[in-house]
C-alpha cells in the first residue's frame, strides 16, 4: 500500500514540476521572439495575429459560424503571405537563435591584435576616413569573404589606414578579420532596412549594420563625413564611441559572457 503511494505522490510531483517547466520554456520563447520582432516592421505582424486570435476564439464562444469559417480559410493563405512577406526577419530569427551561446565557453584574446585595430580607428577617426571592419565571431562569413579580395594578412594599424586610404583600389566596402587574421577586402555586405538608422547615415552604416542583423559579426565603423566611431553587434548600433570606451566595448563583445548582451554594460 505505501508503495502504491509513493508511486502516486511521485507522479503527481513529476507532473506539476513538467507543467511548471513547460510554461517557462513557453514564456521564455514568447519573450525571446517578442523583443526580437519589437526591433523589426515585423512587430505589426504580431499586433495582427494578436487581434485574429482575439476574433477567433470570440466566434467560438459566441458560435459566430460565419466569422469562424471566415477566420479558418484565411489562416490558411496567411501563414505562406507571412513567410513571403517576412521572409527576411524570419531568417534573422533563426539566424541569431542558432548562433547563440548558450553555453558560455573560456576563450582569450592573447594573440588578437586589438592595439592595432583600436589603433587604426583612433587614427582614421581623427582624419576622417572612412572605415568598415567586420570581426567574425561564432557565425561563419565564408560568403561574405568570397565577395571580396582575399587577403589572408596579419593584422596591423598602417595595413588597416593603407586599405581604407581614399585613393586604395581596396578602400570601398569592407574588411574582414577572421581567425585573428585579416581575410579579405572590399567585401559586399546586405544593407539594413531598419528604422534604427536616421537619414543622414549612408551605404557604409547600412551594410555595416546589415551584416550585424544577419549574423553575429562584430562591426567597427569610422564615418567618412564625421569621423564617428560606431559599432554595430546584435542588431544594434552604438553611435559615437568615444576613444577611451572602445577597447573596453570590443573586448566586451569578444567576450563569450557578454557577447549576446542587449546593451553595453562595463
Amino acid at each position: 500500500m505505501d508503495d502504491i503511494y509513493d508511486i502516486i505522490i511521485h507522479s503527481i510531483t513529476w507532473n506539476y514540476i513538467r507543467n511548471i517547466l513547460d510554461i517557462i520554456l513557453v514564456a521564455f520563447l514568447f519573450y525571446w521572439v517578442y523583443t526580437f520582432l519589437t526591433k523589426t516592421r515585423a512587430i505589426q505582424l504580431l499586433k495582427g495575429i494578436i487581434i485574429i486570435i482575439i476574433f477567433a476564439i470570440v466566434s467560438k464562444l459566441m458560435r459566430l459560424d460565419t466569422l469562424d469559417w471566415l477566420i479558418k480559410n484565411l489562416t490558411s493563405s496567411l501563414v505562406i503571405t507571412v513567410v513571403v512577406l517576412f521572409q527576411p526577419e524570419l531568417r534573422r530569427l533563426i539566424t541569431q537563435f542558432g548562433q547563440r551561446n548558450w553555453i558560455s565557453r573560456d576563450s582569450t584574446m592573447d594573440a588578437f591584435p586589438l592595439e592595432e585595430i583600436v589603433n587604426s580607428l583612433i587614427s582614421m577617426s581623427s582624419e576622417k576616413t572612412g572605415a568598415l571592419i567586420v570581426i567574425e565571431r561564432n557565425t561563419g562569413l565564408k560568403s561574405f569573404i568570397e565577395s571580396g579580395v582575399q587577403v589572408d594578412s596579419i593584422i596591423t594599424e598602417e595595413f588597416i589606414r593603407t586599405i581604407f586610404y581614399p585613393l586604395a583600389p581596396l578602400h570601398d566596402g569592407a574588411i574582414i578579420i577572421q581567425n585573428g587574421r585579416i581575410a579579405s577586402a572590399a567585401c559586399y555586405l546586405p544593407l539594413s532596412d531598419s528604422k534604427e538608422l536616421r537619414k543622414q547615415y549612408g551605404a557604409r552604416h547600412r551594410a555595416g549594420l546589415g551584416i550585424a542583423e544577419e549574423t553575429d559579426a562584430l562591426v567597427l565603423l569610422v564615418s567618412e563625413e564625421t569621423g564617428g566611431i560606431s559599432i554595430m553587434v546584435n542588431g544594434k548600433i552604438f553611435p559615437k564611441i568615444k576613444e577611451s570606451d572602445l577597447k573596453n566595448m570590443i573586448l566586451y563583445f569578444m567576450n563569450p559572457k557578454t557577447a549576446y548582451s542587449e546593451s553595453y554594460n562595463i
